[in-house]
């Protein structure tokens, strides 16, 4: 049902009501490629599962002393990608709600 949701709010669009059709185009475009998607995170995924190997191998101590000192910064940066993540949706849902405002009845209140 969040089609439905899109529809009432698009119809209601002082922002794109305003512009030529190009320009209504282009924003439209550039606001659905902005919209943030499940790939976000999986680089960081992968590169814990690469760590997660060369743990699992028989090295060195010193060279398993680096890899334990990657997986920890590897979290850390992991930690800070969700942090990133919430703080991109949030801007992300604030600039569609200003081009496709909610208004009194839509579905979504």
């Amino acid at each position: 049902m969040d089609g439905w949701k899109d529809v009432i709010r698009k119809e209601n669009s002082p922002i794109l009501e305003k512009l030529d059709t190009k320009l209504k185009k282009k924003v439209k475009k550039t606001l659905q490629a902005s919209q943030p998607s499940e790939f976000f995170g999986q680089d960081f995924t992968r590169l814990g599962d690469l760590i997660d190997t060369l743990k699992s191998l028989d090295v060195e101590k010193s060279a398993n002393k680096k890899i334990e000192a990657m997986e920890e910064k590897n979290m850390e940066i992991v930690a800070s990608a969700a942090e990133l993540r919430k703080d991109y949706e949030l801007l992300y849902n604030q600039i569609r709600n200003m081009i496709y405002p909610k208004k009194k009845g839509d579905l979504n209140d």
